[in-house]
């Protein structure tokens, strides 16, 4: 297998009324050097600040696709994904607009393919990319699953120093997905509406025995979500209103989404994994009622 020729890399993202942001994440694609050759395919979620006007005048070679403002990051990916699939390209990049690359990004994932290619003889496999928060703390990455039958759980795996390490799954931060992992395995599945797309795929993935690598130390900067983890679904700063205002939505765990996401990779445990998560329903509507009852 020849592994010396540029690795050719279509970037998806997903942007929604981040001008700034997108265009400074394109900008830095651009200015890697050119190990590799990679193009950019963005799909914008009816932005309403001037994002795909001022990405079409900056970079015109951009393709761009239009969303109605409903798609959401997994959505989004799936209906970008579903129009460049059969791009003649060796691997697609999901990368997130607010993820800023290391200049020397794609030329470690050139290296990383070349030596995994070469090992296996094939370029059916899938690495992932961890970020980094600005302190230099691990904001996302690889996960592996934890064996217990009370809940699905993750949990994170470092990347090691200088090494690959195999993991189960991932965030979709930075992920470079090879044309022929993807044609074995599909593309992310429209199922989901936000979150757990990502997971999902690298869950596939396994079942279907493709590789998925985490890359050595980090590869960009990319802030967790800490406003998330304090005011989204299940924080306990919620009150019974607010939790069941945002089960359904992007900040929550969606009943459909869930539902699927179990049936699919929780085995026998499946009834007990979909409703664990939404304990948090029951407690406050039993102290709603509680309150009510005027006990």
């Amino acid at each position: 297998m020849d592994t010396t020729s540029p690795l050719s890399i279509l970037v998806l993202m997903v942007c929604r009324n981040r001008r700034e942001t997108t265009l400074q994440a394109i900008e830095r694609i651009r200015r890697q050097a050119p190990a590799t050759h990679v193009s950019i395919a963005l799909f914008d979620d009816a932005s309403d600040d001037g994002t795909p006007q001022a990405v079409a005048d900056a970079h015109p070679d951009v393709t761009i696709v239009h969303g109605d403002g409903n798609a959401f990051w997994n959505g989004g990916l799936h209906q970008l994904w579903s129009q460049v699939k059969d791009a003649r390209v060796d691997a697609f990049l999901w990368l997130n607009d607010d993820t800023w690359l290391d200049d020397d990004a794609f030329a470690r994932l050139q290296a990383t393919w070349n030596d995994m290619a070469s090992e296996r003889g094939d370029t059916r496999f899938i690495l992932v990319g961890a970020t980094r928060d600005t302190d230099g703390s691990i904001s996302y990455g690889g996960y592996d699953l934890e064996d217990t039958p009370l809940a699905f759980r993750l949990k994170a795996v470092p990347p090691l120093d200088t090494q690959l390490r195999a993991i189960t799954t991932f965030n979709g931060n930075a992920v470079l997905v090879s044309k022929a992992a993807a044609d074995r395995i599909g593309i992310n599945d429209p199922a989901y509406f936000h979150n757990l797309g990502d997971v999902d795929y690298g869950l596939r993935a396994k079942k279907a025995d493709i590789p998925v690598m985490l890359l050595p130390g980090t590869i960009g900067v990319c802030e967790g979500n800490k406003a998330k983890s304090q005011r989204g679904y299940g924080s306990p700063l919620l009150s019974v209103r607010e939790q069941w205002r945002k089960v359904n939505t992007h900040h929550g765990l969606p009943f459909r989404s869930w539902w699927h996401f179990t049936r699919r990779h929780s085995g026998s445990y499946w009834p007990l994994h979909f409703l664990l998560p939404y304990r948090h329903l029951l407690f406050f509507w039993k102290r709603s009622m509680h309150g009510v009852n005027g006990a």
